[in-house]
């Protein structure tokens, strides 16, 4: 959910249904090779999150298949996945629950535990072991620790902030600090940390200081964690431009930052927007989506690409961005107006349009099958 999603408040929400015991097997369960899912999120408060299953070899695409296969709709604003051991995990951030459903049929096995619920705010899921997973929290300050087998909560970790994104760096997770307001909502400060975590004693070990808004994280080829900071705060007066940082693991500083200009690259009292950060398979190439384009920053010159440039077509608004481990493919959502069906489009790694496929309502977080 992101903060132009909040504009779309329901004025009433539709009621939400989950995968309850007696719904029915689909006798159409599908059987999904590989693919990538997209996550649709769906207005805030209307209950309208929904699944889609793209299949890059054949180029075909399924939309809305939790419902379905289910008879149910995800819920409100279904935020991300994780999957392991045949099964996907889609945590719906403002129903604050995960699902737990088969990654080939969508059907929720209502013989097991299927669903998790009593989050404050779920945002992300992360797996260190097919028996533990951490979740982070956009209102809680706790990290909350998972059995997805038994889908029950076996503990918290106190970390004094919200939570957001995760990257496992050896037995290391770190763990960037994306939002203050939801902890004090009158505050004008933003986090500017990444918190690291030990998963062998569940602690934290360290808080490192990065630029306001820490989002999304990636790892280099050399071990290296890079953060993009998107520098606003909620109210723009009190933002700064977006900011890349690497922090050396061993060393649990950040060693270098590189700063972005505001969108004209004359005015610095114009803050740009910066979000999304992917790395290449080689992990010496990152992408993000920096002021609506898509732009490349090259870890041999630690400087943005001037020739790499992707930029949504009319009336377009890029979301969010995947790449693809195996081919290196970019997968980018268009979210358009927030109220029509979004676009994901499949480009090369150069940059070159290879597809494009109708989603859902806010198509936003991918995941490689």
């Amino acid at each position: 959910m992101k903060r132009l999603n909040l504009i779309l408040l329901a004025i009433l929400a539709v009621s939400l249904f989950a995968c309850k015991p007696d719904t029915p097997v689909n006798p159409n369960a599908l059987d999904l090779g590989s693919g990538v899912f997209v996550l649709n999120e769906g207005n805030y408060q209307f209950s309208n999150g929904s699944l889609t299953f793209y299949d890059p070899i054949a180029d075909t695409v399924a939309n809305n298949l939790f419902y379905k296969v289910n008879n149910a709709p995800l819920g409100d604003v279904a935020e991300s996945m994780a999957m392991m051991d045949g099964k996907l995990y889609i945590v719906v951030n403002n129903s604050n629950l995960i699902y737990k459903v088969d990654a080939n049929t969508m059907l929720c096995d209502t013989t097991k535990p299927f669903k998790l619920t009593d989050f404050y705010s779920p945002r992300e899921m992360f797996f260190v072991a097919p028996d533990k997973a951490y979740v982070t929290d956009l209102i809680g300050t706790n990290l909350w620790i998972i059995n997805p087998q038994d889908m029950t909560h076996t503990g918290t970790i106190a970390m004094g902030n919200t939570t957001e994104k995760m990257l496992l760096v050896g037995n290391e997770l770190y763990v960037s600090n994306w939002s203050y307001y939801y902890v004090d909502a009158y505050s004008h400060e933003s986090y500017n940390t990444v918190q690291v975590v030990d998963v062998n004693n569940d602690v934290k070990v360290a808080d490192i200081v990065v630029g306001r808004e820490p989002n999304t994280m990636v790892l280099d080829k050399n071990g290296h964690v890079w953060v993009l900071c998107e520098g606003r705060s909620w109210e723009d007066e009190f933002g700064e431009n977006p900011t890349l940082w690497e922090i050396d693991p061993m060393l649990k500083t950040a060693t270098q930052r590189y700063e972005f200009k505001g969108p004209f690259d004359f005015d610095d009292d114009i803050k740009g927007v910066a979000t999304a950060l992917k790395a290449n398979p080689a992990g010496d190439q990152f992408y993000m989506i920096y002021n609506d384009e898509v732009r490349r920053f090259d870890l041999a010159t630690s400087s943005l690409s001037e020739t790499f440039r992707i930029t949504p077509g009319p009336g377009g608004l890029f979301y969010n961005m995947a790449v693809d481990p195996r081919t290196g493919d970019l997968y980018v959502t268009d979210a358009k107006n927030y109220m029509m069906n979004g676009t994901v489009f499949r480009y090369s790694s150069d940059g070159v349009l290879l597809a494009s496929f109708e989603a859902g309502l806010i198509p936003s977080a991918m995941l490689f099958k």
